[in-house]
């Protein structure tokens, strides 16, 4: 049988081909870079937040100002946005207390932040408490803190940017009030414990999201315990004498009495609850695992620590940050039980000091960023004569100096956040031990001691490291904008060979074309003056070059803006002055009036 000869392709022709499917992927990858960093460039269309306040704007109370004839809304992290269609006349706040500063209304409408609540009556609407407003017939959740828009995707907020910056966009909400309607019932709701919970006795909710199963009458804030002492009550951790929740997630436990939440001081990151009853910890809503309860915080101090740290005879366990979930090293060195914290985060069994510490690993320039935090458990290995003494507190709860035999030591409570990245310290000289025990010693004080070797470093042993990783973007990052910005100049340089800077409008058949993507043409018997302007760069070193076209009837064009040549660094005045001059030279032949504002 004859074997049937595959067809031979032209690898010339598929080579041109690849070539310029390549080229024109490039230039495209260019040019949506261009368009991209420009965008960002451009200065953005003046709100009162891109202003200078000072007598512009009347205060209406709470998160909104009045500016030039419209209503705009302070959103944190995201600056003013304008109310669209808000009745400057009529629009107040619902009420002036702090957590409903962010609710207004007008005679139309009411307002969550910038956004407008529909069917929602303006003239019955009340606020009840706990960030939850009413009109009589329906009751929302108008959160008093702004968080991330999660519904605000990366690609459509870089869309969205990227609209914005040439002026054709509105400007991209990545912060918002967050807000919910709530399900009607027989009974109205109201505001009950001290953290954003309402109930009408049939459903309850927190932070506008449905707590489920809840028995409403039984309904509390589980106590929360700090080092000093203190307990409060928790904004996270609710109980209802059947369920228990986190947030809006039921645990898988029974409420009881003993339940308490545990704040690590200085570690803000995760919440902690504890059962005594079973020996068990849930992280957020993360259980431990049960095979190795029961489980005891090892401190609840945090100044040396980047790890909540927990025991249990099976070894310490600690939540991961970074891979979320709850991790286990086996060697426990406090396995003994006999250890007790005679100061924040330093152990004693009578024989010997174990401590904590905390360190933090950072890259370089080829790749920075925060690579890891751990902390270490560490043995002190200086030589001990017998029993500890404590010779009195430093600056109030700073630190505190210990004695062992004749030998001083400066135990610090400051932490690594303070530069103080030693939990203890030999003391070297009497001086020194005066100086940390009176009573006007400020943390400046206790680094330059620090410092000047005036307080050493102690001998130990490293008997545990607790670590977390972080994954750092930044090193594909910096070679993606280093080649984005290369590709660029390229880009920009072969425009400039080739000649391509077009001016910034063009006269032709007798009218005035914009040169803008989004420009306009006018007769020339219309135009009466084309303004200038030459305003300071928005956020770069230098200034930019704006015209508008004024019409015989009176009307103005919107600014547009231009350089005198195709490049990403902004012009210097003196350029300005001169391509201008060239421009209005042009306009003189054509008998249109020009001014420089």
């Amino acid at each position: 049988m004859e074997k049937i000869q595959k067809p031979v392709l032209n690898k010339k022709i598929n080579a041109g081909v690849i070539k310029r499917v390549a080229i024109t992927v490039a230039v495209v990858a260019m040019l949506f870079s261009l368009i991209l960093i420009v965008s960002m460039l451009l200065p953005e269309a003046k709100g009162p937040g891109d202003v200078d306040l000072e007598g512009t704007t009347q205060d209406i109370g709470g998160i909104f100002v009045r500016y030039e004839n419209q209503i705009y809304a302070s959103v944190p992290s995201n600056g003013y946005y304008p109310i669209k269609g808000a009745d400057v006349s009529s629009f107040r706040l619902v009420d002036d207390g702090y957590r409903n500063r962010q609710f207004g209304v007008d005679k139309n409408h009411a307002y969550c932040g910038n956004l407008v609540i529909k069917d929602f009556n303006p003239a019955t609407a009340k606020a009840i408490g706990n960030d939850y407003f009413t009109d009589g017939k329906q009751t929302c959740y108008c959160a008093s803190m702004s968080t991330k828009n999660e519904a605000l995707s990366v690609i459509s907020e870089l869309s969205q940017r990227m609209r914005y910056g040439f002026g054709i966009g509105e400007k991209p909400q990545t912060y918002i009030y967050p807000f919910s309607r709530l399900e009607a019932g027989a009974a109205p709701y109201r505001a009950i414990l001290k953290t954003e919970v309402v109930t009408n006795g049939t459903f309850s909710y927190y932070q506008g999201k449905l707590l489920p199963q809840t028995h409403a009458p039984g309904l509390r804030q589980i106590p929360k315990r700090y080092n000093d002492g203190d307990i409060r009550e928790s904004e996270l951790y609710l109980a209802d004498g059947q369920n228990v929740y986190y947030q809006n997630t039921r645990l898988p436990l029974q409420d009881h009495a003993d339940l308490y939440a545990i704040v690590i001081d200085a570690q803000n990151q995760e919440n902690y609850l504890i059962d005594p009853k079973q020996g068990m910890v849930y992280v957020n809503d993360i259980a431990f695992d049960k095979q190795y309860s029961p489980y005891q915080v090892l401190s609840l101090n945090g100044d040396h620590v980047y790890h909540a740290l927990f025991l249990s005879k099976d070894g310490i366990f600690y939540f991961d940050k970074e891979e979320k979930k709850v991790l286990r090293i086996r060697d426990n060195p406090f396995g003994s039980g006999k250890f007790k914290e005679i100061a924040p985060l330093v152990f004693s069994d009578g024989q010997q000091i174990l401590y904590t510490q905390a360190g933090q690993s950072w890259g370089n320039n080829k790749s920075p960023g925060l690579k890891s935090e751990s902390t270490y458990i560490n043995r002190l290995d200086e030589p001990v004569t017998g029993p500890w003494e404590k010779v009195g507190m430093v600056g109030g709860n700073s630190g505190s100096v210990w004695k062992n035999g004749n030998t001083y030591y400066y135990f610090d409570q400051l932490g690594d956040s303070q530069l103080i990245s030693q939990t203890i310290y030999r003391i070297t000289d009497q001086a020194t031990v005066d100086a940390l025990l009176l009573p006007e010693i400020r943390t400046d004080d206790i680094r330059k001691l620090v410092r000047t070797d005036h307080m050493a470093a102690v001998k130990h042993t490293e008997l545990v490291v607790v670590k977390t990783s972080y994954s750092s973007n930044y090193g594909w990052f910096m070679w993606v904008v280093i080649a984005i910005f290369a590709g660029v100049q390229l880009l920009l340089w072969i425009l400039r060979k080739l000649g391509v800077n077009p001016n910034p409008f063009t006269i032709k058949d007798k009218r005035l074309k914009v040169n803008s993507v989004f420009g306009s043409a006018y007769a020339l018997s219309d135009v009466d003056t084309v303004i200038f302007y030459i305003e300071a760069a928005a956020r770069q070193a230098g200034y930019t070059g704006r015209f508008q076209i004024q019409t015989k009837d009176g009307k103005l064009s919107r600014k547009y803006m231009f350089a005198t040549q195709i490049r990403l660094t902004a012009d210097t005045k003196q350029e300005l002055e001169l391509y201008i001059a060239e421009l209005q030279h042009m306009l003189n032949q054509y008998r249109i009036n020009s001014v420089v504002n």
